[in-house]
Order: C-alpha cells, then structure tokens, then sequence
C-alpha cells in the first residue's frame, strides 16, 4: 500500500481570499514584467537553506519511447555564488535523499549532474550504484589535471558509472590530450540538442560515437521529431540509448490522427457512464472485448488502491467504487488499448503523474469530490497528444465537470494553477514553482515531496498493473 505522506506534512492550504484566477494572472503579469528578480545572496555558503527545495526530475525514455529514467538536477548559479561546487553539490545530494529518492529507484534509474570537482564527495558512494548514473559538469574555478582519473577508476571499481556532455569539455575547459583519458571513462555522453548545432551536432554526431564506441549516448532536449531522426538515423545512431526532452508529443503530431478502435470503444463505455447507463449496459460493452474489462480490473484491483476485495465486474465495481471513481480508472485504459506503444505508455505515466499530483492538492484540503475532479484534470491533459485529436474536440463528449474542461482547454478556472504547478514542476521552472506555490499557499518543499510521492505512485500503479518498462538495460 503507498504510505500516506500527506496528514504528516506541516503549513496546511489555506483558501485564498481572491479567486485563484484572478491571482495567477496577477502572478503571470508580475513575472512577465520581470521575469528574473536577482536578490542579494548570502556569501558564506553555509548559510544555504538545510536543503534546496525543489529539485527538478525530468523523464528520459528509450529508443522505444519508454520512459526509463529521470534526469535531476539544480540550477546552481544564485545558489553558488560566494560559495564552492562542492559545498553546493553535497547540498544537492542531501536534498534527494531527504526526498527520500531511492524509493523511485526501485522502478527507474536516475541521472545526477554533479561537479567533476566533487568526485570525492562521500555521498556519492551512499546513493545506489546500481540505479544512479552521475552526470559530471566542469567546475570553472579549478582546473581538471591528470590526477582526477585514478579517482574516476577507484569510483568506477566500486559500481559507479559516470556520464558528461564532451562539448561541456572543451579544450579551454580540460586540455586536449587528457580528453581520450577523461571520455573513454565515461559510460554515457550528452548531446544537447539545446546547444548550438555548429559547435555540438557535427563534431560529435560524425566524430565522437566512433572515437568512444564504448560508451552509449543520450540525447538531451530533443525538441521535434526532426531532431530525434538525428539522433536515429546519423553516423553511430546505434549507440544513442536514451532520449530526453519534448519530442514526444510533436512524434504524436505525425501520426495519422486515426483514434484506436479498442480507444474508440473506450470513450463510448465513458459516454455512457457519464449518462448514467445501467451497469448491465456497461457490461454488454466489455463483452465485446474481455480484454479491455481484463485490464481495467487489473488498474482497480492493484493493491496500490488498498481495496478490502477484489472486484470482478463491473457492477461490483459500481456498488463498490461508484461512477465517479471507475470513470477514472477507465482514463487509463485510452493510453493502454494500443498493444506495444511506448509512446501511449509514456504519455500515460506523465498523465498519472499529473493526476495524483493534483488530486493530492485536492484532498489536502479534505474535499473529496474536488480531489476527484483534480485527477481528471490531471489525466485529461495529455489527451488530445494522445489521440492526435484538438481540444475541446476529445473532450466535448465526455461532459466533464466545468472546473475540469476549463482547466484543460481554456486554462482557466479554479483548477487552472493546479495544472500550471503540475506543468512548472515537470520542466523544472523554479521561477514559476514558486510563484505558484504563493498563489496556492503551499510550501514549495512539500510541493516537492508531493511531487515525488506522485511519482513514486505512478510507478506503483504501473508496476503492480503490469503496466511498466525494462529498466535493466540502462
């Protein structure tokens, strides 16, 4: 059963005086007109804050398009300055074991960026081996000699694996002829589709994959389709193992925008139960397809749910459940009724991210029915990348509530900071994430927490449903 973090959890949500509408508009115009507002920073670096508040994990798939890590990682420079690379980073490391991140290891791997300057750091050795891959950046203030590789090897001997993007690692940055020694120790090398693609795409894509045919290599940022055929189709594609960035929905945006007929089935079932169909009318539905009713009982029954019996039809899932709640279990079967799409799979576990996310917002304020409607807003999200079909289209027959349509297709709506909190926490904007976290008057490092316990979740799920990707090749 996953362990209930929230009663626990100290500065409960307090309802707003002003709409939050109204105040995330305020919040939009005030960053829009200074989107950067720099403030004094203490110089000593012990007088950081025990931890960093929210540390970014964003999702990196697979060839296949299935998400088998998550890349964390700090935007360092307010919090560096006046202080050491070291002193930041052993911060960083403190902050993801208060995050209590092995528990998401058990079901994925995780990329660390850390300083090469921190490599003798004793944490690294308490993070699990196995699971993690430390991703090394140069540290500006110390330059990188000869005597860092036997340190690399002693890591390396003990289980770590290590990974660093070459074009980070110039020749100002660390002198040329110790570059073979430093990159043939490496297990996976970054492209940063980000950078500029004179300095990085050619060099690399045509060179490097050659030179170092030991290590595999990950594609950071991959923006758009064409960028990912890059990576899938230039000299030595075939080391590119991992993928990172928001390729996946424009990769939805070619297909031919025909809706599954399994999918097709299922938004009819939603219909239905949103017009109150009787259960034996539901159940004629299934009939035509025992697999669909297969893997929905498989989502409610999963112990992650903690229910007192398993359920076998539909009507003991209404006697037991109600309409509100099998409605949204029957969201996840629109990302599961296509039989081996990595892509569905990995919009799927974004969309349960988003959803228990929110509705764990929701029910911290003890309203059950909105936290309901909070996950709705969460699993609906994604939905027209999954069908390929535009809002308000995909959603317009399944005449949700009016908070949960507002929020998704206008962006607007009491809903509408919850999702843009959802969206802030996903691409790591520190920024937004606390000026929302203002709006909502919600402390920014249980929004962490809670943002891991959704993931964390979503894994569960998806495990325990035998709904879930093969990490050990990573």
């Amino acid at each position: 059963m996953f362990k209930n973090l929230i009663g626990g959890l100290a500065g409960r949500l307090k309802k707003s005086e002003e709409s939050p509408a109204d105040e995330i508009a305020a919040v939009e115009k005030e960053l829009e007109a200074s989107p950067v507002k720099h403030r004094a920073e203490p110089d000593p670096i012990d007088q950081l804050p025990p931890t960093l508040g929210f540390v970014a994990h964003q999702p990196v798939m697979d060839r296949q398009h299935r998400v088998v890590a998550y890349e964390f990682f700090v935007k360092s420079g307010a919090a560096m300055k006046g202080g050491k690379q070291q002193d930041f980073d052993r911060l960083m490391l403190t902050t993801l074991q208060n995050m209590e991140v092995f528990r998401l290891l058990a079901y994925r791997r995780a990329l660390v960026h850390i300083s090469i300057s921190s490599l003798a750091e004793p944490l690294l050795l308490q993070m699990p081996a196995k699971s993690v891959i430390f991703v090394l950046e140069p540290d500006l203030s110390q330059p990188i000699s000869v005597e860092i590789m036997p340190l690399l090897d002693d890591l390396r001997s003990k289980g770590l694996r290590f990974a660093l993007e070459p074009a980070a690692f110039d020749g100002q940055v660390l002198a040329e002829r110790l570059q073979p020694e430093l990159f043939n120790r490496m297990d996976f090398m970054l492209l940063d589709f980000a950078a500029p693609s004179t300095r990085v795409l050619a060099p690399i894509l045509d060179q490097l994959p050659r030179r170092y045919p030991n290590a595999r290599w990950m594609a950071r940022n991959v923006g758009t389709a064409e960028d990912l055929d890059i990576c899938l189709r230039a000299p030595g594609s075939n080391r590119f193992a991992l993928f990172h960035g928001p390729f996946i929905a424009t990769v939805r945006s070619l297909e031919s925008g025909k809706v599954d007929s399994n999918q097709t089935r299922v938004l009819q079932i939603m219909r239905m139960l949103r017009a109150n169909a009787e259960p034996r009318e539901l159940e004629a539905q299934f009939k035509l397809d025992s697999v669909l009713l297969f893997k929905l009982l498989r989502f409610i029954n999963s112990p992650v749910n903690g229910l007192s019996r398993k359920v076998q039809t539909i009507e003991e899932t209404l006697l037991l459940l109600g309409r509100e709640t099998l409605f949204k279990w029957l969201s996840m079967l629109l990302f599961t009724a296509k039989k081996e799409d990595g892509t569905a799979l990995a919009l799927l576990e974004k969309s349960l991210i988003r959803a228990r996310f929110l509705e764990r917002l929701g029910a911290y304020r003890g309203n059950k029915l909105e936290a309901e409607h909070l996950f709705l807003t969460g699993m609906f999200s994604l939905l027209d990348v999954l069908l390929n079909q535009p809002f308000p289209d995909v959603l317009d027959p399944l005449e949700l509530p009016p908070t949960v349509r507002d929020a998704v297709v206008e962006n607007k709506g009491m809903f509408s900071p919850y999702l843009a909190l959802a969206l802030a926490c996903e691409q790591g904007d520190d920024q937004r994430i606390n000026a929302l976290c203002k709006v909502l008057n919600f402390e920014v490092e249980h929004t962490c927490r809670y943002y891991i316990d959704s993931v964390v979740w979503a894994q569960e799920v998806l495990r325990e449903s035998d709904v879930h990707n093969d990490v050990e090749a990573v």
